[in-house]
């Protein structure tokens, strides 16, 4: 198992410049305690500033750290232009040695969607289309765009040898989606959301798609979590936080009856529980806890990667977090499998 670092990009009462800081920090001591990679999410007007532009920010995490992977989790590939997006991923794999990658879905926010000026209908068709420019350009051939918000043609990389495309994971929380991630993608990312008894069951039909497709799945599993002495502790210290972030999940829309029953029960903030959203989402308790619950998910849904998300917008603070990827490091990542 492959543990990755999801770093905020929020932080409750912190300004942009010193929570940038805190997240190079962050990212140098997931290096040092053995993480595989970290990640930047992709989210546009958050209440009050959020670091946005993951791959301008990415280049910069892949010049601070020298082993470290960089990937977005994930970029919502409809809002970007391929042609630029074929250049700036381009420029991020090769500048860094190959240490980028790329994180994808087709978005779900339609006021991000509106504030692009792109259709949020079809969005599942942008992002495939969006992939293959990508591959087009990165080949070395001329891209055609002809999309109802993206237009143009000729090479993106005009007389340079192919290139590499780097590793591709998307994004994807149901059927449909999960579907592509086995066509399209090297990696299935699942979102925070569904719990692992439904990933468990998507994973089904995406590993099907990916043998139709010729290709070798791969799970892996974005996961919110916290290590301290106890589940106890970590459900005082970090828990109220985490369900905020996933409360503003639910009212995007992201929960949905079909795959979690429970949605209707929902009828204010009480009910949505830390009982009812812990199991099988969050990844909390001592070392021998996490260790045991990482074990499980992978018997449940055969995933051969985690990337963890400690630090929530209301805290635990940045010194916290600091002690939590060090202890998640000597105690998970580098301690007995």
């Amino acid at each position: 198992m492959r543990f990755g670092l999801v770093l905020p990009i929020q932080a409750a009462g912190t300004p942009i410049a010193p929570l940038w800081d805190e997240v190079v920090a962050e990212a140098v001591a997931a290096e040092a305690a053995g993480f595989d990679a970290v990640f930047l999410p992709d989210f546009h007007q958050a209440r009050g500033g959020s670091l946005t532009s993951p791959l301008l920010l990415g280049a910069a995490l892949l010049q601070a750290t020298s082993t470290l992977r960089f990937g977005t989790s994930v970029l919502a590939a409809p809002l970007y232009h391929p042609a630029r997006l074929a250049e700036d991923v381009a420029m991020l794999h090769q500048t860094s040695g190959g240490r980028f990658i790329l994180g994808v879905g087709p978005g779900h926010v339609p006021g991000h969607f509106d504030l692009f000026g792109v259709p949020h209908r079809g969005r599942g068709e942008a992002l495939e289309r969006a992939l293959a420019a990508l591959r087009r350009a990165l080949a070395g051939e001329d891209v055609a765009l002809d999309g109802p918000a993206h237009r143009g043609a000729g090479p993106v990389l005009a007389g340079a040898p192919p290139l590499d495309v780097p590793p591709v994971w998307i994004g994807a929380h149901g059927p449909r989606g999960v579907a592509r991630a086995g066509r399209l993608g090297d990696a299935w990312l699942s979102d925070p959301q569904r719990d692992v008894g439904t990933i468990g069951r998507l994973a089904e039909g995406y590993r099907a798609a990916a043998a139709a497709a010729g290709r070798v799945p791969a799970v892996a599993l974005f996961r919110d979590g916290w290590i301290d002495d106890s589940e106890r502790a970590c459900r005082e210290r970090w828990g109220p936080h985490a369900l905020a972030v996933h409360r503003l999940y639910y009212n995007l829309g992201t929960y949905h009856r079909e795959l979690e029953p429970w949605v209707d029960d929902v009828r204010d903030r009480a009910d949505f529980t830390f009982d009812r959203l812990a199991p099988g989402r969050f990844l909390v308790g001592d070392g021998p806890t996490v260790r045991a619950t990482v074990a499980d998910w992978h018997e449940r849904t055969g995933a051969g990667y985690v990337a963890v998300r400690l630090r929530q917008p209301g805290g635990p603070g940045h010194r916290e977090t600091l002690q939590a990827i060090a202890r998640f490091g000597a105690e998970v990542v580098s301690g007995p499998q």
